[in-house]
């Protein structure tokens, strides 16, 4: 997948006053991606109530959409008021629901008070990574020692550092909240299968069905993923089938925005 292509499944028609289309992007995992349906619905809510940027979002993966039919993407409110807006996603194909969110959106205040969680200092930066590949991200992607630091090995920690950059993409906070969305799905079940090597899953019967079951972002504050941004990805509990990931993503050494995330893991049957 090319930047160019991501760049225009990110981008939705409109139909009718909250009302969307798009093409699937076919990038290789069998269905409508949910990493490109919390992109767009940053998109479609933010284009529904223009100069109100989305501040949270929680989304639901109910089953997979289909590659080879269009999604239909209905944004309603379910709220309107002076400073806050809620409002309801719909993704849709041949009128049956395949995956809903809520958002609520408002405009940018002052701050009243402040403060931010900091990023780590001893994290090595940028220029101390090497390149990772994920298709699904055509972009700059950073991982300290490269490809091998998915890889699962016994005694690593359940957690991945990865730096973020895109400078072709376009200039605003909207596009860079859809982008990072985007991002953050794809690094929800990797970090709960570092601990455990190859051989190791393989004697609790192989890997099976992996998939993200639900996942809420919270945008602190505006930021541009022209400039480099640190994701953390942390999974926190890992059982019973289920895994619950945290992340944060960092602009400047600031917090600009963060996700939990449910997903589901079972061994092969």
């Amino acid at each position: 997948m090319t930047w160019e292509e991501l760049a225009a499944a990110l981008e939705p028609e409109q139909t009718a006053p909250g009302r969307f289309t798009a093409r699937p992007l076919d990038v290789g995992v069998g269905r409508v991606p949910g990493a490109t349906l919390l992109g767009l619905a940053v998109v479609a809510a933010e284009r529904r109530f223009p100069g109100r940027a989305v501040q949270t979002l929680h989304t639901v993966f109910p089953r997979g959409g289909k590659l080879d039919e269009p999604l239909g993407i209905a944004v309603d409110a379910v709220q309107e008021g002076r400073t806050l807006t809620t409002a309801q996603i719909v993704f849709a194909q041949r009128g049956r629901e395949h995956c809903r969110s809520l958002a609520m959106l408002g405009p940018r205040e002052a701050d009243y008070l402040s403060h931010t969680t900091r990023a780590p200092e001893e994290l090595p930066g940028p220029d101390a990574c090497e390149p990772f590949t994920e298709p699904r991200l055509p972009f700059e992607t950073l991982v300290e020692r490269g490809p091998a630091a998915l890889a699962g090995a016994a005694g690593r920690p359940a957690a991945v550092d990865v730096w973020l950059r895109c400078k072709e993409m376009a200039e605003g906070a909207s596009p860079s909240r859809a982008l990072l969305a985007h991002a953050m799905e794809l690094f929800v079940v990797p970090p709960a299968l570092r601990p455990y090597g190859a051989a190791e899953r393989e004697r609790r019967g192989g890997l099976g069905t992996r998939v993200v079951l639900s996942q809420s972002v919270t945008f602190h504050e505006d930021f541009t993923l022209r400039d480099w941004v640190l994701l953390r990805a942390e999974n926190v509990h890992h059982g019973a089938g289920r895994l619950h990931t945290r992340l944060q993503a960092f602009c400047a050494g600031r917090l600009v925005a963060s996700a939990t995330a449910d997903g589901l893991v079972r061994a092969a049957v």
